[in-house]
């Protein structure tokens, strides 16, 4: 069968089957019971790409239909392989939701070599891609993030894994700035944990100054704290942050632009899978913080009109109920 051209919105959901398969991969690592999820994650995989295969088909699938009635609706198109095995990932997911029964690791590797062995192909037969081919960078909101985790990919796909970490070191430098106050300004987020320390700020000193050595700590300690406090409000997981941070280089700015960061025994050794997990952290950090989107857009036109206002700004007292006479007592009152 011919596959139709693909528009963006249709790339946007298959990075999001995408991104759910990988989030049942990682969650199938996790101790039982936590790792039971992973069922859930597989089966949300299939069928929100089965509703997209249905739609880039020209195939009404009715709603509330039943998971495996998708084979039969799709049938007259395109025949679904691997209908048994579904079932049995679809058995696995009712028994964990409706009966509280945990799958067994066997069920849970058995639902995952069936999910990857469907994806990989129907995806080329129905969308003319391989679902690995598919960018998740898409489904990223904030634009400088999406920028360098691909600058970084150019690094990886040459095998240069030093370079490619510092590239998304980077990456989630940016994202945590996308939601933090603007230089020189305390007011514009709606994330503010206090203006970030500078190195011109007074008192200025060296390390080797002893008198400044508490100085320094604290200064330090703060500047972690912002943004350890930034990342936890948006919901980015602090474990998996720490061990980020523990893979990638700390790549700091100088003032002529350039960004310079120290290659380590450690960080020569990164591999492949440290990179991909890396990398998928970036993503997964950015879709958590995306939900943030709104809350700074509402901010940021809170501020602008503030800013663009006739100063001063008029302030008013508090005197309580609009009538102090209207005081009506209520039933709790009586008792």
């Amino acid at each position: 069968m011919m596959a139709q051209p693909l528009d963006p919105l249709t790339v946007q959901r298959l990075a999001y089957v995408r991104y759910l398969y990988r989030e049942g991969v990682q969650q199938s690592k996790q101790p039982s019971p936590l790792r039971s999820r992973a069922i859930t994650s597989f089966h949300d995989a299939v069928e929100n790409f089965i509703g997209l295969a249905a739609q880039h088909l020209g195939v009404d699938l009715k709603k509330n239909a039943e998971f495996l009635s998708y084979w039969e609706a799709i049938k007259p198109v395109y025949e679904l392989p691997k209908k048994d095995h579904m079932k049995r990932l679809n058995d696995a997911r009712v028994a964990l939701k409706h009966n509280g029964t945990f799958p067994s690791a066997h069920q849970i590797e058995q639902a995952r070599e069936t999910v990857v062995d469907f994806f990989t192909t129907v995806t080329p037969k129905i969308f003319g891609i391989e679902l690995d081919t598919i960018d998740m960078v898409d489904l990223l909101t904030q634009h400088e993030v999406k920028q360098l985790l691909r600058d970084a990919q150019t690094h990886a796909d040459i095998g240069d894994y030093v370079q490619a970490m510092a590239g998304l070191s980077l990456a989630f430098q940016a994202l945590l700035t996308n939601y933090q106050p603007s230089e020189g300004s305390t007011t514009w987020s709606a994330f503010n944990f206090g203006e970030k320390p500078s190195p011109f700020d007074e008192p200025r000193g060296e390390y080797r100054d002893p008198r400044l050595t508490r100085l320094e700590k604290l200064d330090n300690f703060m500047a972690i704290t912002q943004d350890t406090l930034l990342a936890i409000t948006l919901g980015i997981d602090y474990p998996s942050m720490a061990r980020f941070h523990i893979l990638t280089p700390n790549v700091r700015a100088y003032g002529n632009g350039d960004k310079r960061y120290v290659v380590g025994k450690a960080l020569e050794e990164v591999t492949s899978d440290d990179y991909d997990w890396a990398w998928h952290f970036v993503i997964e950090s950015g879709l958590r913080a995306a939900k943030a989107d709104d809350l700074q857009a509402m901010e940021k036109k809170r501020w602008e009109a503030n800013r663009k206002a006739r100063k001063p700004l008029p302030s008013r007292f508090w005197t309580g109920p609009a009538d102090p006479e209207d005081r009506s007592k209520t039933v709790f009152d009586v008792l």
